[in-house]
């Protein structure tokens, strides 16, 4: 007999990798999405909140009808968002335009429908973040007692022993709001980060794009269009033809941990360098005197994962795959 599912909370910015995170969360019968709460990142959160709904459309199945939040459109501590990341294209979707959504966003606000799915559901909530961690930080400073409730978070971001992606030492996520990212970090909620360590070493390639458009279901051909997109900025830029999927990634760690190998450390986020503000900082060592308080992403199985994707992808979207109706 099968365990029965993990039930997860997704808090996200679509975006692609997000994109792509969404349709593998719904792929993996391991978990049970119970909402997708949105906050304003790789766009704007009146994109951000249009494209999840949108994604659950052309998802279907029990995504059409799971509950949308609205969060937080900007930094809690700094009053203005960075702007919207130009890797992700038209619409944050590399200019995919999917059908417009049936539906509006759930009434109320992401934090406190979060809240309320953790206090009902003590130690059985993971919370897979795969966007900046406005909404977290607000869940965890607004509603105490929400983070000794949750099981677990699973945050995609940060570069522990690797350069960033927006300054030398920053990754987008964390940059994004450093001291919501400190908050998270030092908040002592079981916490795995899967950061630039990992995602830049487990590259999706032109072949699995173009396998996926070839399919030919709509959201085969959706997620394979916004791959070859971000493969294309890839090659521009790294002179790669392969990509990160950065959430992608963060959601197989939450089904499948045995992916990537973890290492314990103390984490935090510096917020006052001039230099390194959003840097992740690891110790692994001890050195600074503070007990481990999180899993740290340090290895992957870059085979395994790429097979993983694009097997459950296949198997739940592709033309000859049964209608989900989870």
């Amino acid at each position: 007999m099968s365990p029965a599912p993990s039930r997860v909370v997704i808090d996200c910015d679509p975006g692609i990798d997000d994109a792509i995170a969404l349709l593998l969360a719904y792929a993996s019968p391991e978990l049970d999405v119970a909402g997708i709460t949105t906050v304003a990142g790789n766009v704007g959160l009146d994109q951000v909140v249009d494209n999840a709904l949108r994604l659950c459309d052309l998802i279907g199945g029990a995504a059409a009808s799971t509950p949308v939040l609205r969060g937080h459109a900007g930094p809690l501590a700094r009053g203005r968002r960075q702007p919207d990341e130009p890797v992700h294209g038209a619409y944050g979707l590399g200019g995919v335009e999917l059908p417009q959504a049936t539906r509006a966003a759930n009434p109320g606000h992401a934090v406190d429908w979060t809240a309320g799915e953790v206090r009902a559901r003590p130690g059985e909530i993971t919370l897979i973040a795969t966007a900046p961690l406005i909404n977290v930080a607000g869940l965890l400073h607004t509603h105490p007692g929400a983070g000794a409730a949750l099981r677990e978070i699973v945050v995609m971001g940060g570069a522990a022993f690797a350069p960033g992606n927006v300054t030398p030492a920053a990754e987008f996520n964390f940059y994004a709001d450093p001291e919501a990212a400190r908050y998270v970090t030092e908040s002592g909620v079981p916490l795995r980060i899967v950061g630039l360590d990992v995602t830049r070493a487990a590259l999706t390639p032109l072949a699995d794009a173009e396998t996926l458009i070839a399919d030919g279901g709509p959201a085969t051909s959706a997620a394979g269009r916004m791959l070859r997109h971000l493969i294309e900025r890839y090659e521009w830029r790294h002179g790669v033809r392969a990509c990160a999927v950065h959430d992608a990634l963060a959601v197989a760690a939450a089904i499948e941990p045995g992916l990537l190998e973890w290492t314990e450390a103390w984490v935090t986020v510096e917020c006052a360098g001039e230099f390194t503000r959003g840097a992740l900082v690891a110790d692994v060592h001890g050195r600074s005197g503070h007990a481990p308080n999180a899993l740290v992403a340090t290895g992957v199985d870059a085979d395994a994962f790429r097979a993983f994707m694009l097997s459950r992808l296949l198997a739940a979207y592709g033309t000859s795959a049964p209608p989900l109706t989870r």
